[in-house]
């Protein structure tokens, strides 16, 4: 420890009554910004004030609040953690690139990561968290339709495009669909068609919405029917021996190909209708369009034909002017005539 000087006592007395925080005081009394209350100066402070029956106050460490998880996070966790993410990649991800190994954050991640490995998603505890942020957006169409969108590199339109399917994921007919599928291949299933359906359409109504929502339901009820039937199949293949059984499963592999193809005549007709019904809308929108576009260019030829018409009288003018001009000329006029000069001398 360093001994104090009677100049020095009385500055650390004066100094803690405006401010007792030991780090403080030695900083000012010593002069000196890098010494703290571990560094030998800091511990005499500390040692007088205590023999004058004084307690300087430290700096303490901040607990770090716990981290709750909101459901565009979880959703964000399970996705990446599907994909092999460790919990450190992803708590980087979601709190920003500072975040520490074995921080609050990345062990509030691991914990979520191992719930799911421990107790699998049922429809009770699901709930979709809609995208809102335009890379998950992005991602989604591209794991949807396959196409190689990249942030910063889209058009207007695309942009357009994107703004518009995040309004559409955040429906609340569509949350409630996907809230409704017990099966989780079921629920990617219906987001991804809806996405493939829509995410290029910028211009559609309510009205089309729900009916493209309807189709991807009638897409999952497809293929429900399809292994309903797959099952079926394979239990007519094992009862040969079994007659009754035979004709029993028969009626139902019947019934059950008249529903298959049922849906898909449902889908059928839903996508003549929403294609039909967009198709009319666009083409009176073309219409309009090139009505307005007529217009202008009937308007350009008009300029183009007063401006044509311009020139030429302009022409006639300077034709005249140069007429009037050669008219003036005697020796143009003599040259006209046949007379040269020497004969007019």
């Amino acid at each position: 420890m360093t001994d104090l000087t009677q100049e020095q006592k009385d500055r650390i007395l004066e100094e803690f009554q405006k401010n007792p925080n030991i780090i403080d005081i030695t900083k000012i009394v010593f002069n000196d910004d890098t010494l703290d209350g571990r560094s030998k100066e800091g511990r005499s402070v500390t040692k007088f004030l205590a023999s004058n029956g004084l307690k300087a106050q430290t700096t303490k460490h901040v607990k770090v609040e716990s981290v709750e998880l909101n459901d565009e996070q979880k959703s964000i966790i399970e996705e990446r953690h599907g994909d092999g993410w460790s919990s450190l990649q992803i708590a980087k991800e979601l709190f920003g690139n500072s975040t520490k190994k074995l921080s609050k954050e990345q062990r509030t991640v691991h914990e979520y990561t191992s719930s799911i490995e421990e107790e699998p998603t049922t429809n009770e505890s699901f709930h979709y968290a809609a995208p809102h942020a335009i890379s998950r957006i992005i991602k989604k169409i591209n794991d949807s339709t396959g196409y190689g969108l990249e942030e910063g590199k889209m058009s207007r339109n695309q942009l357009t495009c994107c703004e518009r399917l995040r309004i559409n994921l955040n429906n609340s007919r569509f949350i409630a669909i996907v809230n409704n599928y017990n099966n989780p291949r079921d629920r990617e299933l219906f987001e991804q068609e809806f996405i493939r359906l829509t995410w290029d359409k910028p211009d559609l109504t309510a009205d089309e919405i729900n009916l493209y929502m309807n189709v991807g339901k009638e897409i999952i009820n497809l293929e429900l029917i399809t292994s309903h039937l797959q099952k079926l199949n394979d239990m007519f293949e094992s009862a040969d021996d079994q007659d009754e059984m035979t004709v029993r499963l028969a009626e139902i592999i019947k019934a059950k190909s008249a529903e298959y193809h049922q849906c898909e005549s449902r889908i059928e007709n839903l996508t003549k209708k929403l294609q039909g019904d967009r198709g009319e809308r666009m083409k009176n929108k073309q219409k309009e369009t090139a009505s307005f576009l007529s217009i202008v260019q009937l308007f350009q030829e008009e300029e183009e034909r007063k401006n044509m018409v311009h020139i030429a009288e302009m022409q006639k003018q300077i034709i005249k002017e140069e007429a009037k001009k050669i008219e003036g000329m005697a020796a143009w006029k003599a040259r006209v005539l046949g007379i040269g000069i020497n004969d007019v001398l």
